[in-house]
This record gives structure tokens, sequence and C-alpha cells, in this order.
């Protein structure tokens, strides 16, 4: 009962102790814990600005009124270099012009002596005939309507062509006295002469040769297309871009063009008679020189994707034409040598159709392609000239057609 209440009175006496102590201390514990907070506060005034969450481009903008950085673009389209406002300077092409031409008019020259055809003028075919092309265009400016204009010299040619085609008859005894005797032997080619030394010939050979200059000068005005385009890239960055689509240039100029030719006919031959052996020799010559000039109208319908572009080019150029001709007829008897000349002023054109394509491989570099198709009417073509009258003074006859195609493969630098 002792150790009960024993027990009882001290730990009443603890819990009275404890309340005692807890109310005096109290006011110490809160004022210190009021100083704790306040030294909390105060060192936090006093922390580096660095260890501030950090404002945005926009907050600053908004609330320190700082300008807005803004990334800088380049002043042409960065995939092709080209662009609304970036017309180059200078553009200087270099490439190969390939073409293949057609045939003269028919013209029978040579019979064998049942009188079948054996050599015609159009047999001679010429292959293809590489040439060279050169372009410079130079930038003049832009006008009021939004339209660069620039100034275009063109050369195109060194294209020659050549054929050689010849026919061998047969040796045949003749009953005539032409050459003394009652009888002779040689060939039997025979032309339309009334010379006996392009007839009873052994060998007929005809030599065609041809080649074509050109040269133009363009006034080229080119409509800007739609303003360039600031794309966002996938990485954030802005790009600027052309904008793809289809575009339609023209121009006005003037074209000159020099066409010349040259066409032999060649008889060979060898008359054996009683009295011995006789050749026989005949050579026509004819030489036509074509020079035209006049104006060019033109326009090409292009289709741009970036660095790659194709379309449609056309030219038309309504010409006058200085044509002449002359030809000379060398012969083993007589009469020896003939001459003929003519010369007329007349009237020509030119019509021209390309499918063209190019590819940007750099920023100042591109690589082209084309196939060409040409029509040259009114002209005066070698083969043509043949006259069988001989008639005196000469004639020229320049209403010739002349169809070519072919391949322009080149380059062109900008800067």
């Amino acid at each position: 009962m002792r150790r009960v209440l024993w027990r009882a009175v001290t730990g009443g006496m603890f819990w009275a102790l404890c309340l005692v102590l807890g109310a005096r201390l109290g006011p110490a514990a809160e004022s210190q814990t009021g100083d704790s907070l306040a030294w909390i506060a105060e060192e936090g005034t006093k922390q580096s600005p660095d260890r501030e969450w950090p404002l945005g481009t926009w907050d600053r903008a908004a609330s320190q009124n700082e300008p807005v950085p803004t990334q800088g673009t380049a002043p042409c389209c960065e995939i092709c270099g080209a662009g609304y406002d970036c017309p180059h300077l200078w553009t200087w092409y270099n490439g190969a012009k390939i073409l293949n031409r057609g045939r003269a008019r028919p013209k029978l020259l040579s019979v064998d002596a049942f009188g079948n055809g054996v050599l015609n003028t159009s047999d001679a075919n010429f292959d293809v005939a590489g040439g060279y092309e050169t372009r410079v265009l130079y930038y003049l400016g832009n006008d009021r309507e939004n339209r660069d204009q620039f100034i275009e010299f063109v050369y195109w040619g060194l294209n020659e062509w050549k054929d050689t085609q010849a026919v061998r008859g047969q040796r045949v005894t003749y009953n005539s006295d032409l050459f003394g005797g009652t009888q002779f032997t040689a060939g039997d080619l025979f032309s339309f002469y009334g010379l006996l030394d392009f007839n009873y010939a052994d060998t007929h050979q005809i030599r065609y040769e041809s080649e074509i200059n050109n040269f133009e000068l363009n006034w080229w005005f080119k409509p800007r297309p739609r303003p360039d385009r600031l794309a966002l890239l996938p990485n954030g960055r802005w790009q600027r871009q052309c904008q793809p689509g289809m575009y339609f240039n023209y121009a006005v100029g003037f074209r000159s063009l020099s066409f010349d030719e040259g066409f032999t006919f060649d008889s060979r031959g060898t008359v054996v008679t009683g009295g011995g052996t006789e050749p026989l020799y005949a050579r026509q010559t004819i030489w036509t020189q074509n020079d035209t000039f006049g104006i060019q109208l033109a326009g090409e319908l292009l289709f741009r994707r970036h660095r790659f572009e194709w379309g449609a080019r056309v030219k038309a150029a309504p010409m006058f034409n200085w044509a002449e001709q002359f030809t000379d007829f060398a012969l083993a008897h007589a009469p020896n040598h003939i001459t003929r000349y003519a010369k007329d002023d007349d009237v020509s054109f030119m019509g021209e159709v390309s499918i063209v394509a190019n590819y940007r491989l750099w920023d100042r570099v591109r690589v082209f392609g084309a196939y060409d198709m040409m029509w040259l009417d009114g002209v005066a073509l070698a083969p043509e000239q043949v006259d069988f009258t001989l008639l005196s003074p000469g004639r020229i006859n320049d209403n010739g057609t002349v169809f070519f195609q072919g391949v322009s493969l080149g380059f062109d630098v900008v800067w």
C-alpha cells in the first residue's frame, strides 16, 4: 500500500514540475523560433541573382522592355540560291549542240543503160554533227512592272555535215562510131547532161557538205515569281525558300544565220576503141551561201521546283536572206569549162522548239539538257541548184527547207 501511494505521489510531483517548466520556457522557445525564421528570410534576400529562376526572352521583353532578338535569314533561297529578289548580274553558258539535219529534195542524177535510176541527190545521208554553243546573259534591272530584264547573246554553230555516195557501172560494148570505128567499150552510167564526159561512165559519185552558224541578240523580260517564303524547320530554325510553280518569260531580239553548202557530182570512165583508150572525166561543183538577218520573238514556259527546272522554249524568226550560188564544170572534152552564177534577195524563216531542263548543282553552277527541233525555210540548198539545161545566165533556187533535230548538253555559271 505504501509502495503504491509512493508511486502516485512521486508521479504527480513529476508531472507538476513538467508543467511549471513548460510554462516558463514557452515564450523563449517562441522567440527562438521567430529569430530562426527571420534569419532564414534575411539569408534568402542575400542570395545571388544567379540562383534565381531564369526569365525567358519573351518575359524580359514584356517586363523589362527589352527588344526581341530575331533570327537572320539568307537573302536568297537557301536550297537553290535563287529567289524572288536574287537575279544574278552575269550568266555564262557553255555546251555542245549535237544536230542531225534532213536531206535535200530528191533529184535523179544517174541512170544505167536500161534507164533505171541508180543515183539521186537525196542519197546523201548525213550523220549527226557536233557543234559548240555559248550564251552570255547580263542583268539590266527591274522595271516598274516588276519584271527582271536581261540582254542575251547567243552563238551556236560549227556543225558540219559531210557524206559521199557512189555507184559503179558495168562495162558494155556499143556498136557506134561515136569515138571512131564501128564499136567501142565503155561504162553503162549516164546522166541527163548533154555533155559527153558525164555519160558512158564507169563511176558516178556525189559529195555533199553543209555548215551552219547561228547568232542571236535577245532582250528577255522575266516577271518575278511569288515572294520567297520562310519555312520553320523541325530544329526550330527558319529557312528562306523560293516558291515552286510555273513561270512564263518572253523576249524580242534579232537573229542572224549563215548556212553554206557544197555539192560535187563526179563522173569518170574509160572508152576503149580499136585505136586505143580515151579517158572520160567530168566534175560539177556547186557552192551556195545563205546569209540571213531578221527579228525574233521568243517565249518559254518553265516549271520550277527549287533546284530542278523544266519546260519548253519557242522561237520564231522571219528574216531576209541574201542567197547566192556558183556552179563550175570541169570537163575532159569540149567545152572543157563552164561556170554559172546567180543570187537573189528573198525572205526566209527559222522556227525552233526546245524541251529544256536544268538542275542546280551548287548555288552558282547549273547543268543543262535540251531536245531541239528547228525548221529553216527559204534557203538555197546546193543539190537543188543542179540544172541539166545549163541555162545562161544561171538561176538560183532559194525555196529549200531543212529540218534539224538534236540535243544540247552543257552548264552555266553565275556571278
